[in-house]
């Protein structure tokens, strides 16, 4: 089923036709190194405004998101001239009811802007140093915490290994129905011991983002959720955003989220598995914000309109690191990462968790925005297609021309 919402502030439109989707991201963060190649030096352009409209444009990148194998797909764009939604697929694939506008969906790893977010309003109250090691507010939280800085967390150079990749998170089925505390998860990375010592090597961890909400709260005494609400969520005016601790519901309007067994056949009747209902507490501060595409427009608007942090501390947040999934996603600040359009590198983030994935970027003072959202996770070789056409609906609406697609 494919829908369209547009115009200078709502109206409302309908067509027939199915498909639309996203990604290959690996579990809560960056897409496989199957993308892997050098990439340039890390840069915020201002890309050049599309001359021409490109609903039709987005719409169809949608479609082929759809019939590379996506349940469903939603796209919110905000910028000058009103909002816009269109969706492809359907919400559900029992009853192919059709995906709510508002939409809730869990935002993956798009949850560590909104902590980094937090940590520099707090070094910018002096409450932290991000050149300090994390070990002098949290003593032996971690191996090696008297050497690797909070900047390093923010930035994924601190070596930590990632939880995820534990025995224990082998089947979402199972491990999403248990109830883990930050320090189980801190502990179980540690016994996968580091990746490396901490410096300039860029190594994915959500370990490093359980250890900054346990840094938040001790410095504020805080709850995280209810930090993140005080710094974040309430000044931005997302409303419809929240940090669920082990509440495994999805309150608001939502479609069904799927996620594809490890070593299932994505073409095989059945294959994808409903997970919607989903213990996030091994998500926490990685990984576990539930929002929806307008709360998130809505945040990349604040953050890059310098509602949020002084333009300095903007500026460390997007200056990165190079990583492994250059040219698609080059670089990775400080809880931002860097998408390589053909107009520029564009800042935002993407995430993937079992039911949900999502791109969400804009451009670099958060005048243009756009948030999509799948309701699927695969982790499979033949997701590349859908991250494709996800870059390709970023592009044509960003920068007005298809993203070109690698040699097959």
């Amino acid at each position: 089923m494919r829908r369209s919402k547009y115009g200078r502030r709502r109206a409302a439109a309908r067509t027939i036709a199915g498909v639309g989707a996203v990604t290959a991201l690996l579990v809560g963060g960056p897409v496989p190194n199957a993308f892997a190649r050098p990439g340039p030096a890390a840069l915020v352009v201002q890309p050049e405004r599309a001359g021409k409209d490109t609903r039709a444009e987005v719409q169809e990148a949608l479609d082929a998101m759809v019939r590379a194998g996506a349940p469903g797909v939603l796209a919110r764009i905000d910028d000058s001239t009103g909002s816009w939604t269109v969706t492809s697929g359907v919400a559900d694939l029992r009853t192919e009811r059709e995906i709510p506008y508002d939409a809730q969906f869990r935002i993956a790893s798009l949850t560590k802007g909104v902590v980094a977010t937090t940590v520099m309003r707090l070094a910018e109250a002096g409450r932290l140093e991000l050149d300090r090691p994390v070990g002098d507010r949290l003593p032996g939280v971690v191996g090696g915490a008297d050497r690797i800085t909070v900047r390093q967390l923010l930035n994924h150079t601190g070596g930590l290994a990632d939880y995820i990749e534990d025995e224990e998170f082998k089947d979402p089925a199972v491990y999403g129905r248990r109830t883990y505390r930050p320090e189980q998860l801190v502990a179980l990375a540690d016994g996968l011991g580091a990746k490396h010592e901490p410096g300039p090597s860029f190594t994915y961890s959500n370990a490093g983002y359980i250890v900054l909400g346990m840094l938040i709260e001790k410095v504020t005494g805080h709850q995280l959720a209810d930090e993140l609400r005080r710094q974040v969520l309430e000044p931005v005016g997302m409303t419809r955003t929240f940090l669920p601790l082990t509440d495994p519901e999805l309150h608001g309007p939502h479609a069904t989220g799927y996620y594809l067994p490890a070593g299932a056949d994505p073409q095989a009747p059945g294959a994808l598995r409903p997970i919607t209902e989903i213990n996030p507490s091994f998500a926490w501060a990685a990984y576990g914000l539930v929002s929806d595409a307008r709360d998130v427009n809505r945040f990349y608007q604040a953050l890059f309109g310098g509602r949020l942090v002084r333009p300095a501390s903007l500026e460390q947040m997007r200056t990165g690191v190079a990583t492994q999934h250059a040219p698609v996603f080059p670089h990775y600040g400080l809880g931002l990462e860097s998408a390589g359009l053909t107009c520029g590198e564009m800042w935002g983030g993407t995430g993937s968790i079992p039911g949900y994935e999502t791109f969400a970027f804009a451009d670099s003072d958060g005048n243009r925005r756009m948030t999509l959202s799948v309701n699927v996770q695969r982790n499979d070789p033949g997701v590349a297609d859908m991250v494709y056409a996800g870059l390709d609906a970023l592009n044509q609406y960003f920068c007005g021309r298809p993203y070109p697609l690698p040699p097959r």
